[in-house]
């Protein structure tokens, strides 16, 4: 078997409240699984993945070294450590849970202490299997999603689901994209 060409090397941070589903993204991502009984992460999980990229005609890798980071008060002590060196973020919150939008903004002010308020970052509402079902009172209205995005001068938006497998891939392109035309590295498409 042929050894992949990993071409580049990129962190992408997974932050957010405990329980919005940053593990689940992961794993579902990596692994191609799901457990709906997911344990709160302890500290930090590490995960890696290569999306492959079409540069010059030719399938080279990027090898995405994946954080996710424990979103419970008691490990906010570690952002400093976790974030540094971060190639990409995606701030990750819970469609059913409005505190867990509204949480985002300490998650967002710290980054900007940290100075990565350009790095490329993609806002992600989670679990969007369960937000459309009958009971629509229980979804974040989109406005107050546009605010937030407003507010942060932030303009990516995925809604995703781990369980249905639904735009998990789509969102790690699309910030691998966003890491590279950043660093303004060439590429001719994503297959």
């Amino acid at each position: 078997m042929e050894e992949k060409l990993i071409r580049y090397v990129f962190k992408i941070c997974l932050i957010g409240s405990g329980g919005v589903g940053k593990t689940c993204i992961a794993r579902r991502l990596c692994f191609n699984a799901f457990n709906a009984n997911t344990q709160l992460t302890v500290g930090i999980d590490f995960y890696t993945y290569d999306i492959p990229i079409i540069v010059k005609g030719e399938e080279v890798f990027a090898r995405l070294s994946i954080w996710d980071f424990g979103g419970q008060v008691q490990f906010k002590t570690l952002f400093g450590y976790y974030i540094n060196g971060a190639n990409g973020i995606f701030l990750v919150f819970d469609l059913l849970n409005m505190e867990s939008l509204i949480k985002l903004d300490w998650w967002y002010d710290n980054i900007v202490q940290f100075k990565l308020q350009n790095s490329p970052k993609i806002l992600v509402g989670t679990k969007s299997d369960l937000a459309y079902g009958s009971e629509k009172n229980f979804k974040i209205d989109d406005l107050i999603i546009e605010r937030f995005l407003e507010n942060h001068n932030e303009k990516e938006f995925i809604k995703t689901s781990s369980k249905e497998n639904e735009n998990i891939n789509l969102s790690f392109k699309e910030m691998t994209r966003k890491i590279m035309n950043y660093h303004n590295l060439e590429y001719d498409r994503f297959p």
